[in-house]
């Protein structure tokens, strides 16, 4: 009798224990080398991350890049998405995941970014690169959505950093600029 209620003292607790509710973090995804036709690089590229979870379980992923034409991974650019670079007071590439885009979707990170003052651009060329680095399969990179934000000059928005407010989650701001 008393290993039983030890037992079920023991799974009540854990139950307890268990995270319900609404949280955000942020941190850096970082791919190593690259390669363009017949050049190679041993650059990194840091993504910022942004995540939101509903417990362990993540609704949503962005991966945030300022790009920047002197990297070497600015290669993997069109000419024509490299054409947006001389518009765009700033120009990111994000990655996106929606595990339930009934909860937070693509749509919701773009309407956010919208509010940033950032126009989204779609990047194939760039997609099928990042989407082939040796590192991608270590992130599921694959079930990522690619896409880039332009922010035209000059700037609406006094702040240069990035918020993001997603009904039922905390307020979440980034600053790499």
């Amino acid at each position: 009798m008393r290993r039983m209620f030890v037992l079920i003292l023991l799974v009540l607790i854990g139950c307890a224990s268990y995270k319900t509710y609404n949280q955000t973090t942020t941190g850096k995804v970082i791919l190593r080398g690259g390669i363009f036709q017949k050049e190679s690089w041993d650059d990194t590229l840091i993504f910022n991350r942004m995540s939101w979870y509903h417990g362990m379980t993540l609704y949503y992923d962005a991966l945030l890049w300022k790009a920047d034409l002197d990297s070497p991974f600015a290669k993997w650019f069109s000419p024509v998405e490299k054409e947006f670079f001389t518009k765009c007071e700033t120009f990111l590439v994000t990655a996106g995941y929606s595990a339930d885009p009934a909860k937070i979707s693509h749509v919701n990170f773009r309407e956010q970014m919208k509010l940033n003052g950032y126009d989204d651009i779609v990047l194939n060329n760039f997609s099928s690169y990042l989407k082939s680095h040796p590192s991608a399969q270590d992130w599921r990179l694959q079930n990522y959505k690619i896409m880039g934000y332009c922010k035209r000059s000059p700037t609406r928005l006094e702040s240069s950093n990035i918020g993001i407010n997603f009904p039922g989650f905390g307020f979440l701001e980034l600053d790499f600029f």
